[in-house]
């Protein structure tokens, strides 16, 4: 027996369904003589006429509407069962939540050049901490702070050090010369993590500025804005590396401090056995370590 040609066969549930030529080419994206191949293919390997060809349309033969009626559920049985695949395989990879600065300073250049083996990542960049408890389709999250989460267990993987950065034009004209002269100057942070720059304040033995403060809601805003001229940011190392390493940013001095915060790879308590964060985890440390070398 020859092979059964499948596409004719899917041409051919569409004409029976829709019995409109040019409707099923729109739904296959082809051509209407294509689908009038393909049907005229099905006829000759089944040895019958499926359609008549009428004046304004179509109509099923006998054998058509015999045909239609044993194929279609089987049809959409095969239908059903191939999405479902897709599906499953597509639920094999890890599904990560990150901020957006840290999958675009971070995450992300080190997945393109060093991809754990074996592992798909899927990336999902929300500016807030997720309620891994409610997000089922998440299987785990890089967070940026102290811990612990209620209903997590977090593992650290990558300390975060900080200080004072701004571009080098502002650095020359405001002839910045310590951290007494922050006062004079405008601070940017973020409005998520607001504590950035008291902390550094505290770290470095120094009382807090009391000038001018701006603050946006992402990390990566806060260095643009900085890059830009607008006042003087506090850099978060790692993730304002990319600017240092481009000159759109330079330290104000050298040395920083580390702060109490770091990122922490988070998942939730009943996942604690699965074997795919813990390579996620395994990988991030490597990467982190890789770095700092």
């Amino acid at each position: 027996m020859s092979q059964l040609p499948l596409r004719s066969v899917e041409a051919f549930v569409l004409v029976a369904r829709l019995l409109s030529l040019p409707k099923a080419a729109s739904v296959l994206c082809i051509t209407v003589p294509a689908v009038s191949r393909r049907i005229q293919l099905l006829e000759r390997h089944l040895g019958t006429r499926l359609f008549d060809r009428l004046p304004r349309g179509l109509a099923l033969t006998a054998a058509g509407e015999s045909y239609i009626a044993d194929l279609g559920p089987a049809w959409d049985a095969v239908q059903a069962a191939t999405s479902s695949a897709r599906a499953a395989s597509r639920r094999k990879a890890l599904k990560v939540t990150v901020i957006p600065t840290f999958a675009v300073n971070w995450l992300l250049p080190r997945l393109a050049h060093r991809r754990p083996a074996g592992m798909e990542i899927e990336i999902a960049t929300l500016p807030d901490i997720v309620d891994l408890s409610a997000r089922s389709d998440i299987d785990c999250a890089v967070r940026l702070g102290r811990g612990p989460w209620a209903g997590t267990s977090s593992q650290t993987v990558l300390p975060v050090e900080a200080y004072p950065v701004a571009s080098a034009q502002f650095v020359a004209a405001n002839r910045l010369a310590g951290p007494e002269d922050l006062a004079r100057h405008t601070l940017i942070g973020s409005n998520h993590q607001p504590d950035f720059w008291p902390e550094w304040f505290r770290l470095s033995g120094l009382a807090p500025a009391n000038g001018p403060y701006t603050s946006f809601d992402n990390l990566q805003l806060v260095y643009e804005a900085a890059a830009n001229g607008l006042g003087i940011a506090i850099g978060l190392d790692p993730l304002v590396r990319p600017y240092l390493d481009h000159g759109r940013l330079v330290r104000l001095w050298p040395g920083g401090v580390r702060l109490s915060r770091s990122f922490h790879l988070v998942r939730q308590t009943r996942r604690a056995r699965d074997r795919r964060i813990d390579r996620f985890h395994d990988w991030l440390v490597s990467e982190a370590s890789y770095a700092t070398a």
